[in-house]
């Protein structure tokens, strides 16, 4: 019933569209969640850190693969292999309901990334975005486009306006890559760039 998996870095776990074959839940590393415009563009939706389920909506909506599912780092990952809601319900009601809860929590997290969208500048989502990426995965070597892809925002405004943190003070100078020096800088950051925005 459970597969357990090594996925190297970048390796896919599955792909958009494809038929589901069950749901993954992270023992070490993480998982990405990626869309792929018709375009060509990726975008990163969601984060998957260690005791985390994803690919499991599809038990919900016998629906394929909504989206890619990538490792982020070596990762270990066990795949649960249940195809249906009902046999999830039958053979453990108290993962069933966790997952329910999960999906619930996760419509919330989308509801208000949305609503950030459009009620908040780019500014505001890249901090946004730097500071989730640093609290729940400090270690992992951030990059621009990553940055660019969470937050919804043009990569060379994300470089740009990283500098301005980095002269700031809210970002180290000495990394190439987007390095908080303390996270409560970030919001220190936000407020003076909501200030000189008045």
């Amino acid at each position: 019933m459970t597969t357990r998996l090594n996925v190297s870095k970048r390796e896919a776990v599955y792909f958009s569209n494809t038929k589901a074959s069950g749901f993954y839940r992270v023992e070490s590393g993480f998982i990405g969640l990626y869309q792929i415009a018709d375009t060509g563009k990726e975008s990163l939706l969601r984060l998957y850190g260690r005791g985390s389920y994803f690919g499991y909506r599809s038990l919900f909506t016998n629906q394929h693969y909504p989206a890619t599912a990538r490792a982020m780092e070596n990762s270990v990952i066990s795949k649960v292999n249940i195809h249906t809601f009902e046999v999830l319900q039958q053979l453990s009601p108290s993962l069933n309901k966790a997952l329910t809860t999960e999906v619930c929590q996760e419509l919330g997290e989308a509801e208000r990334r949305l609503v950030q969208f459009s009620a908040f500048n780019a500014k505001n989502r890249i901090i946004d975005a730097i500071q989730h990426f640093f609290t729940y995965y400090p270690h992992y070597p951030w990059t621009y486009r990553e940055i660019s892809e969470y937050s919804a925002t043009d990569v060379t405004t994300v470089i740009r306006f990283c500098k301005s943190l980095k002269q700031s003070g809210a970002l180290s100078e000495h990394h190439r890559k987007p390095h908080p020096l303390d996270l409560s800088k970030l919001d220190s950051a936000r407020q003076m760039f909501k200030e000189s925005a008045k």
